[in-house]
């Protein structure tokens, strides 16, 4: 099938884990996308566990991209990538304002010379304000933007999350951006500065934490595996496994009780309605694991799932090669690198007609 950015350039300057992962996506969806290295390499290359001088991190975040290694300090290197960005529609960096300038790669200069470039950048803390200049990584940011603070267990201390879920989002608002504004480019003619950033994505991954403090200006707390708005929610154990559940209505909870064998509990005054349950969550949870100790977390997720209460099972994320669901709907695609021993990654979750968009390069090896 053709793919909905055939035909559109993309060089890539960004590095590590964020930018890259945008870049990916929008080689996925068909644009041809040339990966800048400097001299010294990405540093997502050597993130363990390695692959030559690929890492599982660096394949999954440069796929569908071929490389070219430029010294951009370099004169030579500083005319190599104005010919590069002379043919390209988008050029994505994730530098800091004083290093596009230093680099002759300002934006508002790069646009003035090429009107139709879209250029996506994407920084730790924004272009502006006090913190522009720092560094951040994806931990760091989790703590500056109250995830790390929400994230574990009620008694227990702040933690990252188990993904890097700033990166990743990050690099999807990216792609997404650049999305929006090749479309407003089809209709203008003119292209643009997309903008993002690590901190912007973790204040926004955060909204209802802040708008839950101005509508009753309690602090924000950790719930583990729970919610704070919720119960019955979360991690619940059974005679073997651990099974995840969530209760969003009443009439969940009602079902719930019934196919634990447990109906007098929809009439117990401490569970009559959510908010209830909310403030006895600790003794629901009691009385649902004493049911479920019965029998083991493969009955109660088909016997809980077919009466239409949502519930998984508590697996390690390698359990999905062999998912039923996972195979169904063909999320894996072949990785075609004979050299490596990655043969299968998580393709794009999209499809369109419903194909879905297969990784025709590997990551590239780095070139000298």
């Amino acid at each position: 099938m053709e793919l909905p950015l055939t035909g559109i350039r993309v060089l890539d300057a960004t590095s590590n884990i964020a930018g890259p992962f945008g870049g990916s996506i929008l080689g996925d969806l068909g644009a041809t996308v040339t990966k800048i290295e400097t001299p010294t390499g990405d540093p997502s290359r050597s993130m363990v566990p390695l692959d030559g001088d690929r890492s599982a991190y660096f394949h999954i975040v440069n796929r569908n991209k071929d490389v070219e290694v430029i010294d951009l300090k370099s004169q030579n290197g500083k005319l190599r990538i104005g010919e590069l960005l002379d043919t390209a529609d988008v050029f994505l960096t994730n530098f800091l304002p004083t290093r596009l300038q230093s680099l002759d790669l300002a934006p508002t200069e790069l646009m003035a010379q090429r009107p139709t470039l879209i250029i996506g950048n994407l920084s730790s803390y924004g272009a502006t304000g006090p913190c522009a200049s720092w560094p951040g990584y994806d931990a760091t940011v989790q703590a500056r933007t109250g995830i790390m603070h929400i994230t574990g267990e009620k008694d227990g201390p702040p933690v990252r999350t188990g993904i890097s879920v700033l990166d990743i989002g990050s690099g999807m608002w990216l792609a997404m951006g650049v999305l929006a504004a090749i479309v407003k480019r089809n209709r203008t003619g003119i292209g643009g500065l997309v903008e993002t950033s690590l901190f912007e994505t973790g204040v926004s991954w955060v909204s209802y934490h802040l708008a839950a403090h101005e509508l009753t200006n309690a602090p924000s707390v950790r719930s583990g595996s729970g919610h704070p708005t919720f119960s019955p929610y979360g991690v619940f154990r059974t005679k073997q496994g651990d099974i995840c559940i969530g209760v969003g209505n009443d009439n969940i909870f009602s079902k719930l009780a019934t196919q634990i064998g447990k109906p007098e509990l929809t009439t117990d005054i401490r569970f009559l309605r959510n908010i209830d349950r909310v403030l006895h969550a600790a003794d629901l949870k009691s009385e649902i694991e004493k049911s479920l100790s019965l029998q083991d977390s493969t009955y109660w997720t088909l016997k809980l799932a077919a009466a239409g209460i949502p519930v998984d099972a508590v697996v390690a994320p390698e359990a999905l090669f062999n998912d039923p669901q996972a195979l169904a709907v063909g999320i894996f695609v072949d990785y075609p690198d004979t050299a490596s021993g990655i043969t299968r990654i998580p393709g794009l979750p999209l499809r369109f007609d419903g194909q879905r968009p297969q990784i025709h390069l590997p990551a590239p090896h780095k070139n000298s």
